[in-house]
């Protein structure tokens, strides 16, 4: 005679999973394809910002920036590691002023525009959400970053749906808190929307 008594199986019901809508992020079922991109969008002594890639899926792009900071010799412990903070940490950056956070934009020769400070995906409670009017360019939350007493680097995913037309738009950026004026980029958009044809489910 047993003591214990596994308990009945229970019951699972299947769930019926919705397919996020492709302004909110790239789908899960489906392998990008890379378009280099390589550019500089701001260097200075102590900060660099560069613009490296777009991982393309059928209706909109990873954009991915890198940053690294050095520390100069006026910088003392305090200084640089608040700086590590509001670098990379999201949820220091969620708190703060809007200048204390950087800023990423994309600018089409149409005129329509996209910021990560828009809040177009966020102002409902309703799944899935309604398809916005314009671009949109935005960044949950920070990639992979590491740092030390002198160096920090670290990676920010931007999505950026719908995707680029196959011609030159400008990418921004701005930063006032570590004097990183509003500056512009040109992107070729032609090679990002060739690299959308090699997007492959990973399942045919």
């Amino acid at each position: 005679m047993n003591f214990f008594t596994a308990p009945p199986p229970r019951e699972r019901k299947p769930e019926k999973r919705e397919k996020r809508p492709p302004w909110l992020g790239p789908p899960e079922d489906f392998v990008g394809a890379v378009a280099p991109l390589d550019l500089a969008l701001f260097h200075s002594e102590t900060l660099a910002v560069v613009l490296t890639d777009a991982v393309v899926f059928p209706e909109g792009a990873r954009l991915n920036v890198r940053m690294a900071a050095r520390r100069s010799e006026e910088i003392d412990d305090e200084t640089w590691w608040d700086r590590h903070e509001r670098m990379f940490n999201v949820h220091t950056r969620h708190r703060s002023s809007l200048d204390e956070n950087i800023r990423f934009g994309v600018r089409f020769s149409d005129g329509s525009k996209a910021t990560t400070v828009d809040d177009v995906l966020d102002r409902t409670g309703d799944w899935p959400p309604p398809r916005p009017d314009g671009p949109v360019l935005h960044c949950r939350r920070s990639g992979n970053s590491s740092g030390s007493d002198d160096f920090l680097s670290g990676h920010w995913p931007l999505w950026l749906w719908p995707l680029p037309p196959p011609e030159p738009f400008e990418f921004a950026v701005e930063w006032p808190l570590f004097e990183v004026p509003l500056t512009f980029a040109e992107v070729d958009g032609t090679p990002v929307a060739a690299a959308a044809e090699r997007s492959h489910p990973y399942w045919p």
